[in-house]
């Protein structure tokens, strides 16, 4: 995973949320390469135990915990953040908010409340109280980053709660950066195309989503999918000092579908 030369991360502190599997555990594994320390969260505890061991793997250097949350429970939120106190001696450099859910591919017609509030709480209302949560942990210099969609901007039938979700998290990101600001926060996203998560593989019906996910790689003008490292490392990016004069900025990595 290290393939540049130097650590962009060395002695940096991170909480990646949603970080047992796809983008959020292929961001853990470049940030624990280039020298950060690591939380990562999840709602199962077996997966993070085994999230935890594959990232540390044989790198007794490496510093990775794993830390319980569900972020639709601003009660759990509450408690990542003290764990996070604790282990970090009161300071956070990198909060990835990455925790998410596609959610199910009905029609407009057919949404019922029980689903948009499933997907609105984690996507949107969980990402707006993991950043509240986090906050007073973060200083000059922190930086914010939100894992978006391209959806947001280029919606695709027959998702529309997921792709208002990610426009509120648009909307959220533009919002606090003019928030943290004065305070030396830096706040951007990084908005992901067709890319192959357990998000994706676990939403519906996999032959049909077999067949949507194939239509939307094949519609970008590099005509095939994404890959989980090419999105850790437009994170990384962000999360390093190379990125010091971007805040409110969203980068699109999607192959040139919204182009």
């Amino acid at each position: 995973m290290n393939s540049l030369k130097g650590k962009r991360l060395e002695g940096k502190t991170a909480v990646i949320t949603g970080a047992t599997t796809g983008i959020g555990f292929a961001t853990a594994e470049l940030f624990l390469a280039h020298g950060a320390k690591v939380i990562i969260t999840g709602q199962s505890q077996e997966r993070l135990n085994s999230a935890v061991e594959k990232l540390r793997g044989d790198n007794t250097g490496y510093s990775v915990h794993g830390v319980l949350a569900d972020v639709r429970s601003i009660e759990q939120l509450s408690s990542l953040a003290e764990t996070t106190r604790k282990l970090f001696d009161g300071h956070l450099d990198i909060l990835f908010v990455n925790s998410g859910v596609l959610g199910k591919g009905v029609p407009f017609e057919d949404m019922d409340e029980q689903e948009f509030d499933f997907t609105m709480d984690t996507n949107f209302k969980g990402a707006f109280f993991t950043v509240q949560k986090l906050a007073p942990l973060l200083s000059s210099g922190s930086t914010v980053i939100f894992d978006l969609s391209t959806a947001h901007n280029k919606p695709r039938a027959p998702y529309p709660v997921y792709a208002a979700s990610k426009a509120a998290g648009r909307s959220l990101l533009r919002s606090l950066a003019v928030h943290f600001a004065p305070r030396g926060i830096r706040v951007n996203a990084v908005s992901p195309g067709p890319v192959p998560t357990d998000l994706v593989k676990l939403a519906e019906d996999p032959a049909e989503l077999a067949k949507r996910f194939a239509a939307s790689a094949g519609a970008t003008l590099l005509k095939r999918a994404g890959k989980l490292e090419e999105i850790a490392q437009t994170v990384l990016f962000l999360a390093s000092d190379e990125s010091s004069y971007l805040t409110g900025t969203d980068i699109f990595v999607d192959g040139g579908l919204s182009a």
